[in-house]
């Protein structure tokens, strides 16, 4: 019986301070532009084994707190890919396109994909999507939803 209330002791103080690193964690300037949301700031995207986070701050104060998990949760609001999609590019596409942006990562299966010196072009004009990463910078437009989204280190 010691040695439950030991077990109960210690799962109690020690098991809820248990939290996942980052497998990178890097500073950012981001710039999200559609037609809900309008931000140009600095912050951080951290990625865990299991999920993306984005964190952006401005005065020192959380803005922005992307989470892309089964879920993908702006300020604790979430909703599923597909329909987080419908809101932010007003299309559905899909369900791992936001998580394929911010690990800096080809789209759409690398349709039209061209290779460059520091990174990749693609030209998705099905979509009129234009997205091109060349090191750690990052620039994903839509002109016809006018969205866009553009990530520098």
């Amino acid at each position: 019986m010691r040695f439950f209330y030991i077990f109960l002791f210690v799962f109690a103080f020690v098991g809820c301070s248990i939290t996942q690193t980052p497998i990178k964690s890097q500073s950012v300037a981001i710039l999200i532009k559609n037609t809900n949301l309008k931000i140009n700031d600095v912050g951080f995207i951290h990625l865990y084994s299991n999920f993306a986070q984005i964190q952006i701050y401005n005065s020192g104060k959380d803005i922005l707190n992307l989470k892309i998990k089964e879920n993908i949760c702006i300020n604790n609001a979430c909703e599923p890919p597909i329909k987080f999609n419908k809101m932010f590019f007003q299309n559905e596409y899909y369900a791992n396109l936001l998580s394929d942006i911010i690990k800096f990562k080809p789209i759409f299966d690398g349709i039209n994909l061209n290779k460059t010196n520091c990174g990749f072009v693609q030209n998705i004009s099905k979509f009129g999507i234009k997205y091109e990463v060349c090191e750690n910078q990052l620039s994903f437009s839509d002109p016809k939803t006018k969205i866009k989204l553009s990530i520098m280190d």
